[in-house]
């Protein structure tokens, strides 16, 4: 009589094993291209070489020197305003991605967010998310009711 092997377990361990290298191999490179954009956005800025390194091996603006952090604040801000106003005007330069990594390099520089932080994007529809919005932009303005758009007359 021959005896049958159950491979099935060991084929499932195998599978799983295969996962889990597979997803750590998707991080580290997730973490590699996050530098690379941290050095890009730091570099395009003006940053010079030898802090850029270390910003970006250490992920801490305050490893930045101070002459250098400054400077590349009032860049940001230069360019978040008028980022801004080319989307207020629907410009067609205008580059929601460019907005967003500008956003994140502001916020990193300031302290408040690490770069290799995830977005956290609570769920919902996207009527909600624009609730939300509307309630946190009424509150930052004193409250002022929601403008109501008149539409047109047809004759």
């Amino acid at each position: 009589m021959a005896r049958h092997l159950d491979l099935s377990p060991l084929t499932a361990a195998l599978e799983q094993a295969a996962r889990r290298h597979a997803e750590a191999r998707r991080r580290e490179a997730q973490r590699d291209l996050s530098r690379l954009e941290l050095a890009m956005l730091l570099r395009r800025f003006g940053l010079k070489r030898k802090s850029l390194s270390d910003a970006v091996a250490m992920d801490d603006a305050a490893s930045l020197p101070e002459a250098e952090s400054a400077s590349l604040r009032v860049r940001l801000r230069g360019e978040l305003g008028l980022l801004a106003r080319l989307a207020r005007r629907r410009d067609p330069r205008y580059d929601i991605n460019r907005h967003m990594a500008v956003m994140r390099l502001a916020q990193w520089l300031e302290g408040s967010r690490p770069w290799h932080a995830r977005e956290e994007m609570s769920p919902g529809s996207g009527r909600s998310r624009n609730q939300r919005f509307r309630r946190a932009s009424a509150r930052e303005s004193g409250n002022r009711p929601p403008r109501q758009l008149q539409r047109p007359a047809c004759s």
